[in-house]
């Protein structure tokens, strides 16, 4: 009887604490459900002349921040939205002191924006007489409009996944980064690739949703989920290209780019000299001359810290390797591990007096063999032996000729002018920064059956995933 008595108590006590966490998940789960999901704004144009709208099912046009509605559009009509004597204009009809509208479509309709369509609203900001032009949305719809800018949407599900939860990621970490703009985000590679409806696609729309409010986090903190094209064998650590300690941002080697063959994984690019002034000019650095582009550090994954450019005059520029990326083009120099071979070299050899200027390194050799021709007769005739007839005739003849020829000119006296271009093989592996998760390394990891969530453990140091809405 006691022993039941004992039974039933722990029976008891596992029946509560099963209580205590069912009741627990569901208040997680209310409070995750509570959670609103995020809105952003995102810089679609900047400094427009003017803009052309229009909604596939009509749209009300506000002002801001009243709110007060100045016109009410039905159909598929457009508008053009412009500024004149410093005041925005729609339709040549002048709101004065007015600086911000906002379109709100009606019944979750499409904006069209320079034949782009958009969710949410679009707002026009009147910049100084330009016309910035900003979308208004919901994160997860954002993403629908980033995926596919920036992966393929034929690459597996997991890899998909994986993408969707660190550019949503990214967005929340960096949602101030134009505050003063007056938007989060910009539509480009500055902030990532976001295109609109017109760039969604169903396999994308899909990763977004299967992982609608996941996101990447470090000690509970989304984490600045940077992400890039290809490593090139190695990722690399946040401090070796930006400056400052990430703890998650940590160099990996990653081979798994090899098992999917990306298309720029290996890579070069051909700058001549002229190209490098012409470049150099144009961002305001001065140098007469390029006679020289030495790499400097190298990070332990090999990647290229800084890189020096010589002038003819010792004169140096010391660019770091982002600046130098930037200065000849990301598109050229696609990454930061690289090697440089200088092809080429100037030959300056003081014209000689009395000498032909045409003169060339074919007759400096041809007068060099002559002068060793001569030599070897000479020493020929030194040697302490006895010559035949026939030799003697031979070499009487061979002296004969050697007299018909022009006069050597002494090595050491000629002087002439080579000019050879110079230019420089830029060799390198991979596409992007390189710090974070690679695209193409996530791709060949999903194709050997990793999930997204190991993908990105492992691009990631030490971090978790988390459900925020």
């Amino acid at each position: 009887m006691k022993q039941d008595k004992v039974f039933a108590k722990i029976h008891m006590r596992k029946l509560i604490y099963t209580l205590i966490f069912i009741i627990s998940i569901f208040i997680v789960n209310i409070c995750v459900c509570q959670a609103k999901i995020p809105i952003i704004r995102v810089g679609i144009f900047m400094n427009c002349n003017d803009v052309h709208l229009k909604s596939d099912k009509g749209f009300i046009l506000k002002e801001e921040p009243s709110m007060n509605t100045l016109l009410t559009v039905e159909g598929n009509k457009e508008i053009t939205v412009s500024v004149m004597s410093g005041d925005i204009t729609v339709n040549n009809k002048t709101y004065p002191g007015i600086d911000k509208i906002r379109l709100t479509p009606n019944s979750g309709g499409l904006i069209k924006v320079r034949d782009k369509n958009y969710r949410g609203e679009i707002e026009i900001i009147n910049n100084n007489s330009l016309l910035n032009i900003i979308n208004i949305i919901e994160i997860e719809k954002y993403l629908y409009g980033v995926l596919k800018k920036e992966i393929s949407p034929e690459w597996p599900e997991e890899v998909l996944k994986a993408q969707a939860i660190a550019a949503r990621t990214f967005a929340l970490s960096n949602i101030d980064k134009y505050a003063d703009y007056g938007y989060d985000l910009c539509s480009t590679t500055n902030s990532q690739a976001y295109g609109g409806v017109n760039s969604e696609h169903q396999a994308t729309n899909k990763a977004v949703n299967d992982t609608q409010g996941i996101i990447v986090a470090y000690e509970g903190e989304p984490i600045n989920a940077v992400y890039h094209s290809d490593s090139g064998g190695y990722t690399e650590n946040s401090e070796d290209v930006w400056g400052g300690y990430v703890p998650y941002l940590r160099s990996v080697q990653s081979e798994f780019e090899l098992t999917v063959s990306p298309p720029n994984h290996q890579w070069s690019y051909v700058l001549t000299e002229e190209d490098i002034l012409e470049k150099l000019a144009k961002n305001n650095y001065e140098l007469k001359s390029v006679k020289d582009i030495v790499i400097g550090e190298k990070t332990d994954a090999g990647r290229v810290i800084s890189v020096d450019l010589c002038d003819s005059n010792q004169q140096i520029i010391t660019l770091k390797t982002n600046d130098f990326r930037l200065l000849v083009g990301p598109t050229m120099v696609r990454s930061s591990l690289f090697t440089i071979e200088k092809i080429g070299e100037t030959i300056k050899i003081e014209e000689n007096e009395g000498k032909d200027k045409n003169y060339n390194l074919e007759q400096l050799e041809q007068e060099i063999a002559d002068k060793e021709k001569e030599m070897t007769v000479s020493s020929i005739l030194s040697e302490e032996r006895d010559f035949s007839i026939q030799e003697l005739i031979s070499l009487l003849k061979r002296s004969q000729e050697e007299k018909e020829l022009k006069t050597p000119v002494k090595k050491e006296n000629i002087e002439i002018n080579q000019q050879v271009n110079i230019s420089y093989n830029i060799s390198g592996k991979g596409s992007g920064h390189g710090v974070g998760l690679s695209q193409w390394g996530a791709y060949g990891m999903a194709e050997q059956g990793y999930t997204y969530e190991e993908i990105l453990k492992y691009y990631y140091q030490g971090i978790d995933l988390i459900k925020i809405y």
